[in-house]
C-alpha cells in the first residue's frame, strides 16, 4: 500500500528551551505546532502484520518580540523562530480484524472498515532557527543575528488507526501517532543541557492506494 496523509502535529514542547523563548519572547507552546504532510510505505510480512516505512515533515515559523524590552526608539524588538521536524521510521502495523475475503482463486474483497495498531522507531532530522534582533545579556545592547542548531535524534513511535475502503484498490486512512524522543541543542543554543522535547501527537487524513 502506499499512503499519502496531511494533518497536524501537537507537540509536546518539554524543555527548558520552550520555557525560554516563552518567557521571554511573546511566543506561545501553541506555536510551535504545526501542519504536517506524511507518506507511508506498506509491505504485507504475515496474516494481519504490516511493515510500514514513513516519512513525514511538519514546519512552523511565528514573529515575536521581546516581552519586556524595546529598543532606543521604543520600537519592539522583533525576531522569526523557525522549528521543523522530518521523521523517518518504521513500523510493525498489526490489523485487528480480517482484512478481506477470497472469492474463489482470482477475486479478493477487501474489508470495508480495517482498523490497526503498531509501533516502531526510526531517526528525525529538527532544526531550531531564530533570525533578528536580541540583547545581550552581558551589557543590555541589542544585536543582530541568527541562530540555529539543527541534528538527528533517535525516535520512538506508537500508532493507531482506520483503512477504509472506497473501490477495491483506493480507500481513506485515518491515523494518530504518538512519537517520542529528544534531541540535543548545538550551536547557538547549546547553554541548554536538557536539549529539546521532540515528542508529539501526529494527527492526519490521507489517501490510500493498494499496489
Amino acid at each position: 500500500t502506499l499512503t499519502l496523509r496531511a494533518g497536524f502535529d501537537l507537540r509536546r514542547t518539554n524543555s527548558s528551551i520552550y520555557d525560554f523563548v516563552t518567557s521571554e519572547l511573546t511566543l506561545n507552546r501553541r506555536d510551535f505546532n504545526a501542519a504536517s504532510i506524511a507518506g507511508d510505505l506498506g509491505f504485507r510480512v504475515t496474516g494481519p502484520v504490516d511493515l510500514v516505512l514513513s516519512v513525514a515533515h511538519a514546519r512552523r515559523s511565528a514573529d515575536s518580540e521581546f516581552r519586556d524590552w524595546v529598543d532606543q526608539d521604543g520600537l519592539p524588538i522583533t525576531q522569526r523562530t523557525t522549528f521543523y521536524t522530518t521523521p523517518l521510521t518504521a513500523a510493525a502495523r498489526v490489523y485487528l480484524g480480517p482484512r478481506g475475503r477470497q472469492i474463489g482463486r482470482f477475486v479478493w474483497i477487501p474489508a470495508r472498515f480495517q482498523p490497526y495498531v503498531g509501533a516502531g522507531a526510526g531517526m528525525v532530522r529538527y532544526s531550531l532557527e531564530q533570525s533578528g534582533s536580541f540583547i545581550d545579556s552581558q551589557d543590555s545592547s541589542i544585536f543582530d543575528d541568527q541562530l540555529r542548531s539543527e541534528g538527528w535524534a533517535p525516535l520512538g513511535l506508537v500508532m493507531a488507526g482506520v483503512d477504509y475502503t472506497v473501490v477495491p484498490r483506493v480507500g481513506l486512512n485515518a491515523d494518530v501517532r504518538y512519537l517520542h524522543g529528544n534531541g540535543n541543542l548545538r550551536r547557538d543554543f547549546v547553554e541548554f543541557t536538557d536539549g529539546i522535547d521532540l515528542s508529539g501527537f501526529q494527527f492526519s487524513l490521507g489517501l490510500q492506494f493498494r499496489l
